[in-house]
């Protein structure tokens, strides 16, 4: 068995999924890379027609995004599944981060829709903690565990202890790992797809404010193989869409962090006309914002992040950055919870392959209502009528 990782590396993953990327650190350096698509960086004549083609699908899926989502459907359990008075618990692998915190309050409100009770417990990045919340709520005899971006080979032993004492559990937002595949105990919900999804969906989001003339810098996240992964198709969506455009890459590590404005830095000073950074997640922006002022770019190269944290959309309103495609946390709280009712029905539990986002630019976000408390409302998605249809493909409304 796999043993705990260790501290350092948990810390590491926890920032890094903010969105669902939080996987087993593998580490990289912070050094530049080319992802140039034409000789010398530039857009060429060839591509021209397939830019403008490009840029049209861009902008058409953006624009689709720039309204609050469409829910999907969901779908329904075989059978009823009473929880009057069962007990859960969320652990998470760190609850100070605010996606993750969110996706807690949202499993909170779903399992106790349905008549559960639900206890949080922090798993504070560190192996230890993660692995004593898992045996305390073994110890207390819960009905069942749903965990938030802990891989199971972290804590594979815990895991099967749990499963052995016949507690369900989903390990949630992560993709199997360690040998382990799903069964009638523990099940995975994996959401990497839409992970991948989301890194393409920047790309669109780049391209349709830019058109032809988007040069850009990509900061690839290089802690695990779903952000290398995540980073991959996000490039490649942004080369199939723009094949004339430039774009380059530098590598860091949630660990040096603190060297991605550096790399940043020198990436600009290399390239000078660069017009645009892709930066993960809104957590990293910050550190990318210093290497745009350390190379006097500040104000002259457009930022596209996700995960829509308040200080994110204020950073859009406040025209330091240029899109953030946003995360509906209470919503993928619903769908962590969605896949332990699945568990428990006796279903498959359904992968989270489906896109739900809204491109937050300076077009909209001028009419929310910034507050730490709308962070945990579904204001900024407009509504919550995607609960009605979770409650009804349970057998409950």
């Amino acid at each position: 068995m796999t043993p705990p990782l260790s501290t350092r590396r948990f810390t590491a993953l926890a920032a890094a999924s903010v969105t669902a990327l939080l996987l087993t650190a593998c580490g990289a350096g912070e050094q530049g890379s080319k992802d140039t698509n034409t000789s010398g960086g530039t857009s060429t004549s060839a591509g021209g027609a397939a830019d403008r083609a490009g840029t049209g699908e861009a902008k058409k899926d953006v624009a689709a995004w720039a309204d609050a989502p469409q829910w999907p459907d969901v779908p329904k359990l075989s059978k009823k599944v009473d929880l009057k008075g069962k007990r859960f618990t969320y652990v998470a692998l760190g609850d100070q981060v605010p996606v993750i915190h969110g996706i807690g309050v949202g499993v909170q409100q779903a399992l106790s829709a349905a008549g559960a009770k639900v206890d949080t417990c922090d798993g504070k990045f560190n192996p230890t903690s993660v692995a004593s919340c898992l045996k305390t709520a073994g110890d207390e005899k819960v009905d069942g565990v749903i965990t938030s971006f802990v891989d199971y080979q972290m804590a594979g032993p815990a895991f099967d202890q749990l499963a052995r004492k016949g507690v369900k559990v989903v390990v949630g937002g992560v993709a199997p790992s360690g040998g382990r595949t799903s069964d009638a105990t523990l099940a995975f919900y994996d959401n990497t797809p839409r992970v991948f999804a989301l890194h393409e969906a920047m790309a669109k989001s780049a391209i349709a404010q830019l058109g032809d003339s988007a040069k850009v810098v990509w900061a690839k996240l290089m802690d695990s193989t779903t952000t290398k992964s995540a980073s991959a198709k996000g490039i490649a969506k942004f080369k199939e869409l723009c094949p004339g455009c430039q774009i380059e890459s530098v590598e860091f590590t949630t660990v040096t962090l603190d060297k991605l404005g550096l790399a940043i830095s020198a990436a600009l000073l290399a390239n000078p006309d660069t017009n645009a950074i892709v930066v993960p997640v809104d957590t990293m922006v910050p550190s990318a914002l210093q290497g745009i002022q350390s190379a006097g770019k500040a104000g002259k190269v457009k930022v596209f992040s996700s995960s829509s944290d308040l200080a994110g959309l204020q950073r859009v309103k406040d025209g330091r950055q240029a899109s953030d495609l946003g995360t509906p946390v209470l919503y993928e709280g619903w769908r962590f919870a969605h896949a332990m009712m699945q568990l428990l029905a006796g279903d498959e539990v359904s992968k989270g392959d489906q896109l739900v986002t809204r491109d937050f630019t300076k077009d909209n976000v001028g009419r929310l209502t910034l507050t730490p408390q709308k962070y945990l409302t579904d204001d900024w998605f407009g509504g919550s009528g995607y609960r009605d249809t979770f409650l009804s493909a349970w057998g409950l409304k």
